[in-house]
């Protein structure tokens, strides 16, 4: 769960701190750091973000948010 600064803004789906898409480079380590070698467990947290945001963000392909939402959380 996104506990750090960096945290979603949403329907927009941007940085709260920084104002950048969410996950900002920043969420991505904060998160990356909270989940450690559970990194099934971040991708399962990230495709539950992803749910909620494909509803927000209308515009966006789904090849767009794998990569925003899914695509990093692979070692």
């Amino acid at each position: 769960m996104a506990t750090g600064e960096h945290t979603p803004v949403r329907p927009a789906w941007t940085c709260a701190t920084c104002g950048q898409d969410w996950p900002c480079a920043s969420a991505r380590d904060q998160l990356c750091e909270e989940y450690g070698e559970q990194r099934v467990n971040l991708a399962v947290y990230m495709a539950t973000q992803l749910g909620h945001a494909a509803g927000e963000l209308t515009a966006a392909t789904t090849t767009q948010l794998y990569e925003r939402f899914i695509a990093w959380t692979r070692p």
